[in-house]
C-alpha cells in the first residue's frame, strides 16, 4: 500500500503547453519513444498516447493563428475549411497552383 501512495504522490501532471514542448522536443530529437521518455521522466505508454492525440486531431508541434491589422479589408479568392478545424485561404486565384502541395500536407 506504501509503495502506490509513493506511485501517486510522483505523478506529476503537466500543462499543455509542458506537453506541447517536450513534443517538439521529440520530433526534433534522434532518440527512440522508450529512450526519451526515459530521459525526460514521463511514462512510455503516455508519450505515446500523446503522439497518437498529436495524429488524430491534427495538432503539430506550430500552430498559427491569423492576425487581422486594423483598418484592413481582406477578400479571399478562395476559402478551404475542413471539419478539423484548419483553414487555407488563397488571396488571388492566381494562387490556386500551389494549393494542391499544401492540401497534401494537411492531415485530413
Amino acid at each position: 500500500m506504501a509503495s502506490r501512495r509513493f506511485d501517486l504522490v510522483r505523478r506529476r501532471h503537466l500543462t499543455l503547453q509542458q506537453r506541447q514542448r517536450l513534443l517538439t522536443r521529440y520530433h526534433k530529437g534522434h532518440l527512440t519513444q522508450r529512450e526519451f521518455a526515459q530521459r525526460y521522466g514521463i511514462g512510455l505508454s503516455t508519450l505515446v498516447k500523446w503522439l497518437k492525440q498529436e495524429r488524430t486531431t491534427g495538432q503539430s508541434a506550430v500552430s498559427f493563428q491569423e492576425v487581422m491589422l486594423p483598418g484592413t479589408t481582406v477578400r479571399w479568392a478562395l476559402e478551404v475549411v475542413s471539419p478539423q478545424g484548419w483553414m487555407v485561404r488563397l488571396q488571388q486565384a492566381a494562387d490556386i497552383q500551389s494549393l494542391e502541395p499544401v492540401l497534401r500536407a494537411l492531415p485530413c
